[in-house]
């Protein structure tokens, strides 16, 4: 297998074995996520739209940290699956591994050569961002998919991450100055 790049979680030594070149593999930095960015905070049961108790807001999820323009092969990462978490798909490191892979690959300058998105894990993918369309190959733990990253760029990652980006008053979105034009 030939990796011009990659990109793994936190730690991960999931490349190892494969016999690639060293020099043809990076790896991006990713911050964990806060420990109180839980999928009930991204993803709130009630919204307070008048704002009654106090003015809502959301957490950000750390940014992958990589030189824009690099064209990447391969992007890989390894997610985490906790069974015992009532719900598989409602894990928020999963989430943000999946947004930082589909930001690496949106990242890459559309070309000649397609971007490839591996996800080494026990669980089903988060199909939002890579759908079923996109996979090109699934076999045991590995799930290959070659992402459309004009898709990606345009409409999905342009997405709020949460319902609690819907709740945002236009302030906090910093969106000071509403202009309005009538029509007679």
């Amino acid at each position: 297998m030939l990796v011009r790049n990659a990109c793994a979680g936190p730690g991960s030594r999931m490349l190892d074995g494969y016999g690639t070149n060293p020099n043809l593999i990076h790896v991006i930095q990713l911050d964990y996520a806060e420990s109180k960015i839980t999928w009930e905070v991204l993803y709130p049961e009630w919204i307070d739209e008048e704002e009654e108790s106090e003015v809502p807001s959301c957490p950000d999820l750390p940014e992958p940290k990589f030189s824009k323009g690099l064209h990447f092969d391969l992007i890989a990462a390894k997610l985490p699956c906790s069974s015992g978490s009532g719900s598989r798909s409602r894990d928020v490191a999963r989430l943000h591994l999946q947004l930082a892979a589909a930001k690496v690959a949106a990242g890459s300058p559309a070309g000649r050569h397609p971007v490839h998105v591996l996800f080494v894990t026990d669980c089903f993918p988060i199909p939002n961002l890579f759908t079923c369309k996109n996979l090109v190959m699934r076999r045991g733990k590995n799930w290959l998919y070659k992402p459309d990253l004009h898709l990606l760029k345009a409409k999905k990652l342009q997405l709020p991450i949460g319902s609690c980006q819907l709740a945002l008053p236009l302030e906090a979105k910093g969106q000071h100055d509403s202009h309005f034009l009538f029509f007679n």
